[in-house]
């Protein structure tokens, strides 16, 4: 079709530039186009074959290329879309010299200095980091933010570890590290029930937990009147159980008391050699007075908490009271093994 609309398109544009070429002559001379009529006749005939012998050129084409099978357009076909980057193949091939590649070297990693344990000459100092790890163990961390002076206390029998009838004395520093102030030995109660001098039964328990001091029974001299049994600088504990005060305190002991500190000798109350509980009454009356938080009572059996749960306001903020701040944490443990001691150094 489109080779029959081009040859039919060249017939035209003959036939019209003869037409043009014929009315030019006309146009510019009509006498001598009379004249000479006769001389361009036999021309425009000439061109008048040329065309008529071209367009049966043209429809012998056409109908040749309908009798053969139609090709698909090449604008129809749908082909993969390919780049195909062109080469010269006639161009010459250079090559690049090769870049040698650099040399890895490998080199073995340094080791790592031998780890040695070494004994700490200050055997007093030794008692300070386990002890402290423990207390952070095992109280909660808002509890000690409340308080700067911690007596740690193990009511274990007697050798039945290191740390077993002792009270270490820690200080909270700056840093919020510890120092440790005192390791003294205690005798803490019996954990018997036995007859008091007025012969009713009594139990001699020692309770595990944190526990207040209460500010407002420090006595430089006291007298147990349920033991009748001397009681020299006595610090009492804040503490409710069933609901009434306890008479539990830490205070001095005589000279009898004095030979069984290191076991469990007491009536429930954590004896000191008279100096030691001195040295303890003066420093915290001297030093630990402030606020400190109220502990929670239980309203079922009106007994105090020992596991520092703290009373908050409707928008929880912890209720204060005066007092002194000083924790004191009881437990039945008898302290870390020697290899425990010695992984922490």
């Amino acid at each position: 079709m489109a080779a029959l609309l081009k040859g039919m398109s060249a017939v035209l544009v003959l036939a019209g530039a003869i037409g043009a070429a014929y009315m030019a002559v006309e146009t510019r001379n009509p006498e001598l186009l009379g004249q000479n009529a006769f001389k361009l006749r036999p021309t425009l005939d000439a061109f008048v074959d040329q065309g008529q012998i071209a367009l049966r050129s043209v429809l012998n084409s056409a109908k040749a290329a309908q009798r053969s099978p139609p090709q698909p357009e090449i604008d129809q076909a749908k082909l993969p879309f390919i780049v195909i980057e062109p080469r010269d193949f006639a161009a010459p091939i250079i090559r690049l010299p090769a870049v040698p590649e650099p040399e890895i070297k490998l080199t073995s990693a340094p080791q790592a200095p031998e780890l040695r344990l070494t004994q700490n000459p200050y055997a007093g100092q030794m008692d300070l980091q386990p002890v402290e790890a423990r207390l952070r163990a095992r109280l909660p961390a808002e509890l000690i933010g409340y308080f700067d002076l911690f007596l740690y206390v193990s009511k274990t029998k007697g050798k039945k570890g290191e740390w077993a009838q002792r009270m270490f004395v820690l200080a909270k520093q700056e840093q919020q590290t510890f120092a440790l102030l005192h390791n003294w030995p205690v005798s803490t109660g019996l954990e018997e029930t036995i007859p008091s001098p007025s012969g009713a039964m009594l139990d001699t328990d020692t309770p595990q937990g944190v526990f207040k001091l209460d500010r407002g029974r420090f006595y430089e001299d006291y007298t147990s009147r349920q033991w009748q049994s001397p009681m020299p600088f006595a610090m009492f504990f804040d503490w409710k159980t069933q609901g009434r005060t306890s008479g539990l305190a830490i205070h001095g002991t005589d000279e009898e008391g004095v030979k069984n500190l290191g076991e469990r000798a007491s009536h429930g109350c954590i004896r000191l050699a008279p100096e030691n509980a001195q040295t303890l009454f003066e420093l915290i009356q001297g030093k630990y007075r402030g606020l400190v938080p109220v502990f929670q009572v239980n309203p079922n059996n009106g007994t105090m908490s020992t596991a520092g749960a703290l009373v908050r306001d409707e928008n929880g903020k912890v209720k204060m009271t005066r007092g002194y701040k000083v924790l004191v944490f009881i437990e039945d443990y008898g302290g870390p093994s020697l290899d425990t001691v010695a992984a922490l150094y």
